[in-house]
C-alpha cells in the first residue's frame, strides 16, 4: 500500500510540475521503491534468547574436599565455581569477604570454592593445581595462593606460581613444587570432580556462578544473598 500511495503522489506532482522535474521525480520514485523492496526483504530479527529456567529447588552442592573460608561449621555454604583466569571472578572476591564479615551473616555461612577452569583459558587448570599444592600445607596457603591468582590474572606462567608460592609466609617451596610435580593425578581428579557437580548438580556454564544454600546468586551483593537465604529458610 505504501508503495502504490508512494508512486501516485509523486506522478500526480511530476505532471504539475513539467518534464525535467517528472525526470527527476522518476529517478527519486525508483530509489524509494529500491528501499522499499530492501526493507520488505529484510530478514526478521533474531528471536530473543530464552529466559533462564526459573530455579524450582535448592541444587545439592556438596562441599567435599573445597577449601572453605569463614566459619567451616557455619550452616549455609556459598559455593563458587570459580577460574582463577576469569577477570569476571576475581571481582566477587570483595562481595564474598564482605558477606563473611556482615553482621548478620557472619558466623552463619562460608565460602566453598570449586574450581572450574574453562577451555578456553589455558592457565587456569595449572594456576588451579598450583593452588591447591599450595592448600596441602594448609587452608589459609591455598587462598593466600588463590588472591595471588586473582591479582595477577595476565601473569599466570609456572614461574610466576613459583615466584608466588616463594612470597607466601610460612609455606615450604621445596614442599610445593614436591606436591605440585607428583600429585598432578590428584589435583587433576579434584578438579574434575568440582566441574562434574557443577555440570551435574547445579547445571553451571559459565564463570563464576555462585550459589546460596544451593540456590543461585543472580543479584550479586549483600542484600541478594540475604534475600536468598530468606528463601531457603521461607
Amino acid at each position: 500500500m505504501r508503495k502504490i500511495f508512494a508512486a501516485g503522489s509523486l506522478v500526480v506532482l511530476a505532471s504539475q510540475l513539467g518534464c525535467q522535474n517528472s525526470n527527476n521525480l522518476s529517478e527519486r520514485l525508483d530509489k524509494i521503491e529500491a528501499k522499499l523492496t530492501q526493507l520488505e526483504n529484510r530478514p526478521a530479527a533474531a528471536p530473543m534468547p530464552p529466559q533462564p529456567e526459573q530455579q524450582k529447588t535448592a541444587y545439592n552442592i556438596p562441599v567435599g574436599n573445597s577449601y572453605v573460608k569463614g566459619n567451616k561449621d557455619a550452616p549455609v555454604a556459598i559455593a563458587v565455581f570459580s577460574d582463577y583466569q576469569c577477570p569476571f571472578c576475581s571481582r566477587v572476591d570483595p562481595l564474598l569477604n564482605e558477606a563473611l564479615n556482615d553482621p548478620e551473616l557472619k558466623d552463619k555461612v562460608k565460602v566453598v570454592f570449586k574450581h572450574f577452569p574453562l577451555s578456553f583459558h589455558k592457565e587456569a587448570s595449572p594456576a588451579a593445581k598450583a593452588a591447591l599444592a599450595a592448600g596441602e600445607q594448609g587452608t589459609e596457603m591455598f587462598w593466600a595462593m588463590s588472591e595471588k591468582m586473582f591479582a595477577n590474572q595476565r601473569e599466570l606462567t609456572p614461574e610466576n606460581f613459583k615466584k608466588w608460592a616463594s612470597e607466601i609466609k610460612g609455606l615450604n617451596l621445596a614442599k610445593w613444587e614436591k606436591s605440585l610435580k607428583d600429585e598432578d593425578a590428584k589435583w587433576e581428579k579434584m578438579i574434575k570432580e568440582d566441574m562434574e557437580i557443577g555440570v551435574n548438580n547445579a547445571k553451571v556454564r559459565g564463570t563464576p556462578s555462585i550459589f546460596v544454600g544451593g540456590w543461585e546468586l543472580r543479584e550479586r551483593s549483600v542484600k541478594g544473598i540475604k534475600d536468598l537465604l530468606k528463601k531457603a529458610q521461607g
